[in-house]
């Protein structure tokens, strides 16, 4: 009769696929990322449309965050965790409102909101989570990733201001 397994090698043994799990996710997230810009042309080089790859792939990171984070356990997160999560999560329901809508075809499933609404909103958490003191020092990589994707969308939203065409009486005073 074989030995039984306690419940902490069991524990163990899920802990040792849990690395293995998230890279798969993310590879799979960024896998997905480069197909859909070779699908959609937008894969050139040089690269011409750069900022609108990585917001694609930055979209792509952001639909596993939820999953990744929700299979860590942990109780008490990080800013760059909750940025991440956020992001996520409004990937999630604004695609899940597009199906809701009927809109599948039309909807761009990897960033359905604008570089303004994302980068405001993770902002608006960034300010917020500061706030409540959950800015701590974690050099954990799901902190280092949340707070890159939330630097990349506050980026592209400062961005969408500042390298837009001038209009209105803006327009009318440069030219």
């Amino acid at each position: 009769m074989p030995p039984k397994r306690s419940s902490s090698n069991n524990a163990a043994a899920g802990s040792a696929d849990r690395p293995v799990i998230n890279a798969l996710l993310i590879l799979g997230a960024l896998g997905w990322g480069v197909s859909v810009l070779v699908d959609r042309g937008r894969l050139t080089w040089p690269p011409v449309a750069l900022l609108g790859g990585l917001s694609t792939l930055a979209g792509c990171l952001a639909l596993v965050g939820p999953i990744i984070l929700s299979r860590s356990g942990a109780k008490d997160g990080s800013l760059g965790e909750l940025v991440w999560l956020t992001g996520g999560l409004l990937v999630w329901l604004f695609d899940l409102a597009g199906v809701i809508q009927g809109q599948t075809r039309s909807i761009n499933w990897t960033t359905p909101l604008g570089d303004r609404a994302m980068g405001l909103s993770i902002l608006a958490v960034v300010l917020a989570g500061w706030r409540c003191g959950l800015a701590a020092r974690n050099w954990s990589w799901t902190n280092v990733t949340g707070w890159a994707l939330g630097l990349f969308w506050v980026g592209m939203a400062a961005a969408s201001w500042l390298l837009a065409p001038p209009t209105g009486l803006a327009g009318l005073v440069a030219r």
